[in-house]
């Protein structure tokens, strides 16, 4: 039997062997990072559901053994994304008994693929195993699992984006600890959905132009492998990286340092100054998470981020005009030198910081000099 491989077979096969080196990695890394237990299996399904394309690909259905080989992995998937997703947010996350039945699904699909096999495996010509997988309804239960799998995968992967966006409250506040998987989740679910996509309109086209799709599984080739890919390249990446477990605070020990390194970035190294400083950029700056440091600055300062870094360019205005650079600069000039970036942020700003303007402020303050 002759054997071509085309370039989507060799795409496919490269994700394949990639996926397989990654899987056994991380499920050697599990014990450090519990996620990366069900990334792993999530890879391994992915690379078990490619093996089927892959033999339909090279024309190796009708090989005696290779034809009807039980592989109904795809309605595991969904369920191992979203577990996935819960252990990344969830660092104290336990997979309890009661959770298998998120499986149900695809162990009674699964179950009915081992039967079908063993069937067929009675007779090694391949018309007879097309007559023994029609009398047990094959083509009609594929069907059932192609919806089943739209289904699953719209549920698991809105009840997974659910749950990161109601622990996280939004993406741009997550902890720096696990910052890079939350943008790994949101990627791959995009990936992920775009897939569910291309195979709901294969499904609808087949109805229409009946088996002639071979360029359709050429895309779903290319679009599995670059998933596996992503998956395992990414998952590599993150698996020595640990989340930090939460410290109970001993009467706000850990507030107060935090404070005082705030303060000391804001009265010597004027970090304010910067017109582009960020929560997250400033966090780094203290080596704290961005969500603790803007929880310090709600709780100690009864403002949030912003109006506090405000607030320092407010007074650092004030200071500078009461030492008289008004008169070596305009009133914009020095707006912007103390991290303003425009004139109308800066108005608007002032007077919200002092519930007076910057002229008035100079007419109350600095009588003596025009402006």
């Amino acid at each position: 039997m002759n054997i071509n491989v085309s370039f989507f077979d060799l795409i496919t096969l490269i994700g394949i062997s990639t996926g397989l080196v990654c899987s056994i990695v991380l499920l050697y890394k599990a014990k450090k990072k519990k996620s990366n237990k069900f990334l792993a299996f999530g890879i391994l399904s992915f690379v078990w559901l490619t093996t089927k394309i892959l033999f339909l690909s090279l024309h190796l259905w009708e090989v005696h053994g290779i034809g009807f080989f039980p592989n109904s992995v795809e309605l595991a998937f969904a369920p191992l994304f979203y577990f996935y997703t819960v252990s990344v947010i969830d660092q104290e996350f336990q997979f309890r008994r009661k959770d298998w039945i998120h499986f149900l699904p695809f162990f009674i699909s699964q179950t009915y693929s081992i039967v079908l096999y063993v069937l067929t495996m009675q007779t090694d010509i391949y018309a007879e195993k097309l007559e023994i997988a029609q009398n047990y309804f094959f083509n009609d239960i594929k069907k059932i699992d192609d919806y089943l799998l739209i289904v699953s995968s719209v549920f698991y992967f809105y009840f997974g984006y659910t749950y990161v966006k109601e622990k996280t409250e939004n993406f741009k506040t997550i902890a720096l600890s696990i910052a890079d998987d939350i943008r790994f989740l949101r990627n791959l679910l995009f990936l992920l959905m775009f897939l569910c996509l291309i195979h709901l309109i294969n499904l609808l086209l087949n109805t229409v132009l009946d088996h002639s799709y071979g360029w359709r599984w050429n895309l779903i080739h290319a679009v599995i492998a670059v998933i596996i890919y992503y998956m395992a390249m990414v998952g590599f990446k993150n698996a020595d990286i640990i989340p930090k477990k939460k410290t109970e605070r001993k009467s706000g020990t850990i507030d107060a340092k935090i404070i005082e390194k705030l303060e000391h970035a804001i009265s010597v190294d004027k970090v304010f100054l910067n017109s582009k400083l960020t929560l997250k950029e400033l966090a780094k700056i203290l080596d704290v998470e961005d969500t603790l440091l803007s929880n310090c600055i709600n709780k100690h300062y009864g403002k949030n981020f912003r109006s506090f870094i405000n607030q320092a360019r407010v007074d650092e205005l004030k200071r500078r005009l009461l030492h008289g650079d008004l008169e070596n600069l305009s009133l914009l000039g020095i707006a912007k030198e103390c991290g303003f970036n425009s004139e109308a942020s800066f108005y608007r700003i002032f007077k919200s910081e002092t519930q007076i303007t910057p002229k008035q402020f100079i007419a109350k303050n600095l009588k003596d000099i025009s402006f």
